[in-house]
């Protein structure tokens, strides 16, 4: 199993945003950093994830963001929102409660193939990506949809998140989908009694206006 630390990351890489990241050195920072030419100064260790956090927050002006970056890529297509909860994200602080971080909804931890690949990769606030209280931390997609289920909506069969919404929001922005064949997923679907919503309704009923989100 491959040891990883925390890093406190000052420079944003295409894979890592600038932040606490909890790492192995030889097999996964250090390749991005020296593929940017990042000094390693901008990347050191620290001995928890709260240190690391007070060192960035220490050093605001050395901070560099890249536009490239899977991060900003995804943050992109996701409307610039959480994939969970639909929370307008925060894509220019770390450590934050709406901050954007990049999550693995197959998390790396599993050491699972659907682990590393790229279709597993969304962007979500820091609130729904963090371990503590009712975030996902470790938790694969399905575990901790069923942990939200449980402690916010006991008796309910199923809970969508917003970026399960936004893809039938983004075939109907294309035309691939038709205003009706939208409505009717969201009212049969997203807006049954016995589902529930991580987002706010009013996303939904935004896209069902035809309002930009």
């Amino acid at each position: 199993m491959m040891e990883r630390k925390w890093y406190a990351l000052l420079v944003e890489t295409e894979s890592y945003a600038p932040g606490p990241q909890y790492l192995n050195w030889t097999t996964e920072l250090r390749p991005e950093l020296d593929e940017r030419h990042i000094s390693y100064a901008l990347a050191p260790e620290r001995g928890t994830r709260l240190a690391a956090q007070a060192y960035v927050d220490q050093h605001p002006h050395l901070v560099k963001l890249y536009l490239g970056s899977n991060r900003h890529h995804l943050i992109r297509g996701q409307g610039g929102r959480c994939w969970y909860c639909g929370r307008t994200l925060n894509t220019t602080r770390s450590g934050l409660e709406d901050s954007a971080e990049l999550e693995h909804q197959t998390p790396r931890s599993r050491d699972l193939p659907e682990s590393y690949a790229s279709s597993n990769l969304v962007v979500s606030c820091r609130t729904c990506n963090n371990p503590a209280g009712d975030g996902k931390g470790d938790r694969t997609l399905e575990e901790y949809r069923a942990h939200l289920l449980q402690r916010r909506h006991p008796g309910k069969a199923h809970l969508f998140f917003y970026g399960e919404w936004l893809r039938f929001v983004t075939l109907a922005a294309s035309g691939q989908l038709g205003r009706s064949a939208l409505s009717r997923i969201a009212f049969n679907s997203f807006l049954h009694p016995q589902r529930a919503l991580a987002f706010t309704p009013e996303l939904l009923w935004a896209a069902l206006k035809g309002e930009k989100q």
